[in-house]
């Protein structure tokens, strides 16, 4: 086989690939001449269905009423019945169709709602669907570029500022849903992209003036920011995006050592800013000062008794938003963040020992399950999702094979000592199955290590759990092979047959994790008799021999499962049935 997974095309293969897309093109031509536009983003389950043929005629129809009605509504004034009608008619269309409609009238739903819910002393409820069906329609950002759309920050900053910080709720004059901060905060999130150039220097003299340290406007002023500061403009039009408050900003941050409250909200906006400019922003000089705020935010037991901390000190950093600003500074040149990260899990490592417990705990747990996930998204982000009209970013900035084998060497070992957590192995079973998609020669020998002992003892069933979940997580990569575990595959019959007697009706939890266990296996491989191979092909690699050559070992571990079926409960016999019939 060629080396590195490398797969040899014939010529007789490409031009097959060829003619496909070739064909795929044309009838997306043809298709798009019919409808007399190009769709946005369609449903593309829809094509699967037997009257697939009808949905197009279908579709226009629907959306000829909803378009010719919602015009008639706004000339008539009419928000109830017509526009109400007929917004939830497009809310419909969009569910069952997807964005089925030209970019054109894609701007036009959108300036139409957006008007529709910043319009002065309009009914709460409308408000909420209207905004509702905006956020569905603003949600795809790579749809609709910033030269499509823009969308004026004043007037929802004014409908925001009238209903959460109203001044007649508290006398009862008013009210208000309590989901209503969460729909617009998401709706201003949705909008932010598209806000107009000069919006950043116009935020700053509209709240500039209310940042003063030492008063309770300091915390909204800073709220305003984290919500409404545009962070995704081109590299072009730096200049006037954060390069105007980023020095002031993060100098703020450096300065106040006292964690106060609205300091959270300026860690989620530095951690938005990062994401959306990575590449762009020289972090290294901040770097030791970030670090040290993320252990402390920690709030970890120091020495003999536990320091006394600020009361929102638990609540000061959210964990979503650390990760991500860490995630952000990881590569590049320097790689000092990477050195920063290694002696931040080094100086940690020891609170993930099964040993230890306490309200701190949690918080561990959390950042070890979502790092490796935002460093996967990252990866996913630079080396296949398709380019967009969003920041891309730079080469020199890009996470290289040594950037993810270091990461993966700094938190290998903080997961491996979490797998026996008092709380579970839930969150160290989800870091090693992105870890094992990254790395998965460094993550996945020490799983097995951990887990055949633990499949011959039956006095801690505790270590048993654990360590088949964690193989759970791990189960795909085990089992593709590939260059980089290529010895992988030749664990699975082993590790079926010694779990065989995890399936115990006395032990619920482990008969149930075992049949789990079971069942993720036999869904990823397909257990077949493959006896014949060895006369039809010549080209079997090592690992495909083994398994070969130990079907005898397959058909008794299908026989040792049929068997145990006298000594289960109806509902351990009704999980080997289905393994059973579906794969073996």
């Amino acid at each position: 086989m060629p080396s590195g997974g490398d797969r040899r095309v014939s010529g007789r293969q490409l031009d097959m690939t060829a003619e496909t897309e070739a064909e795929s093109g044309e009838w997306r031509r043809r298709r798009e001449e019919a409808l007399g536009f190009r769709p946005q983003k369609e449903i593309p389950y829809n094509q699967l269905l037997p009257y697939s043929q009808r949905l197009d005629r279908e579709s226009a129809v629907i959306l000829g009423q909803i378009k010719a009605n919602l015009a008639r509504a706004v000339q008539l004034r009419e928000l109830w019945p017509g526009l109400l009608f007929w917004t939830r008619k497009l809310s419909t269309y969009i569910r069952l169709y997807g964005r089925k409609f030209s970019k054109e009238d894609h701007v036009i739903f959108v300036k139409l709602l957006y008007e529709l819910v910043v319009m002065p002393k309009l009914e709460i409820s409308m408000m909420q669907g209207f905004t509702r069906l905006l956020i569905s329609l603003l949600k795809k950002k790579e749809l609709l570029s910033r030269e499509d759309l823009q969308l004026p920050w004043r007037p929802l900053y004014e409908t925001i500022e009238r209903i959460l910080y109203s001044k007649t709720e508290h006398l009862g004059l008013n009210w208000f849903p309590n989901s209503i901060e969460n729909v617009l905060k998401t709706l201003v999130k949705c909008c932010r992209p598209y806000f107009p150039v000069e919006a950043t220097a116009e935020m700053l003299d509209e709240w500039q003036p209310l940042m003063c340290p030492f008063d309770v406007t300091m915390q909204k002023a800073v709220s305003y920011f984290e919500m409404f500061l545009p962070t995704s403009l081109p590299p072009h039009l730096h200049h006037k995006g954060f390069r105007l408050w980023f020095d002031e900003f993060i100098g703020l941050y450096v300065a106040v050592q006292n964690l106060p409250q609205w300091e959270g909200n300026l860690v989620n906006l530095f951690a938005r800013l990062a994401t959306d400019n990575i590449g762009y922003i020289d972090w290294d000089e901040y770097i030791p000062k970030i670090f040290t705020r993320f252990l402390r935010s920690l709030n970890l037991p120091v020495g003999s008794s536990q320091v006394s901390t600020s009361k929102y000190l638990s609540n000061a950093y959210e964990m979503g938003h650390v990760v991500v600003w860490i995630t952000s500074m990881l590569g590049g040149p320097s790689k000092l963040a990477q050195k920063h990260l290694s002696g931040f899990f080094n100086s940690i490592a020891s609170f993930y020992h099964p040993s230890n417990n306490g309200r701190w705990l949690m918080k561990l747990m959390k950042l070890l399950q979502r790092l490796p996930t935002s460093v996967v998204r990252r990866l996913h982000r630079e080396w296949y999702k398709k380019t967009t009209w969003l920041n891309t970013v730079p080469d020199s900035h890009k996470l290289t094979d040594q950037d993810i084998t270091d990461f993966v060497e700094s938190i290998k070992q903080p997961v491996v000592l979490a797998m026996f957590s008092k709380i579970g192995s839930l969150e160290a079973a989800q870091a090693l199955q992105n870890l094992a998609l990254m790395r998965p020669e460094l993550v996945i020998p020490p799983v097995l290590e951990k887990t055949y002992p633990a499949l011959q003892t039956l006095t801690e069933p505790h270590q048993l759990t654990a360590t088949l979940s964690c193989v759970i997580g791990v189960a795909r990569s085990l089992v593709t092979g590939g260059r980089w575990f290529p010895e992988g595959p030749t664990h699975m019959l082993p590790l079926l047959m010694r779990a065989l007697p995890g399936v115990d009706p006395n032990d619920f939890s482990k008969c149930m994790i075992t049949f789990q266990f079971i069942a993720t296996f036999s869904t990823l491989v397909p257990l077949v008799d493959c006896s014949s191979v060895l006369q039809e092909r010549s080209d079997l690699t090592e690992v495909g021999l083994f398994n070969i050559f130990n079907q005898q070992a397959f058909k008794n571990f299908e026989q040792n499962l049929k068997s145990g079926r006298e000594k289960y409960n109806a509902s351990n016999i009704y999980a080997i049935n289905r393994i059973l019939h579906h794969r073996l």
